[in-house]
């Protein structure tokens, strides 16, 4: 099985053991669809239903991308999606579980990343206020806005 840290985290290839921990990490992102008034197990099902749509997406929008689950002490805690075509190194998802999220976990693997020193792309949504904050810390910058999300650009001679 296929290795590497994203500085202080482990990360490895998911596999399909990782489906259970991958369908709650998508529904932790998902606040909207937790607010839906309906039994619990229907919104696992919707939510198991949108993350294969996503996968599916993702794979023919970006098909080289590369996806790797991130562990703290071998346990899975976040998930990143990558894009390494085109000259530009593309953080297509970055999802860190509700249990693990205040910790650092998205500033470890950006800076890691960032360390690779390629210039790098990513997309957040508009009212997802801590993440643009954290990757303004980070020295990410608007390229383009959109009504619903921001694309933010990263580069290390800009930023330096």
């Amino acid at each position: 099985m296929s290795r590497r840290c994203f500085g202080r985290l482990g990360a490895r290839l998911p596999g399909p053991a990782d489906a259970a921990f991958l369908d709650a990490l998508y529904l932790d992102a998902r606040p909207d669809l937790g607010a839906l008034p309906v039994p619990r197990s229907v919104i696992e099902g919707i939510a198991r239903h949108q993350r294969r749509l996503q996968v599916e997406d993702y794979a023919r929008r970006y098909p080289l991308c590369e996806t790797w689950l991130l562990l703290e002490e071998e346990r899975p805690v976040a998930r990143v999606v990558l894009d390494r075509s085109g000259g530009v190194l593309r953080v297509v998802d970055l999802s860190v579980a509700a249990s693990a999220r205040r910790r650092g976990v998205a500033r470890t693997v950006l800076h890691a990343l960032q360390e690779e020193g390629t210039a790098m792309a990513l997309r957040v949504l508009t009212v997802n206020a801590a993440a643009r904050a954290l990757y303004a810390k980070l020295g990410f910058t608007l390229q383009r806005s959109e009504p619903a999300a921001l694309e933010l650009g990263w580069n290390r001679g800009q930023n330096e």
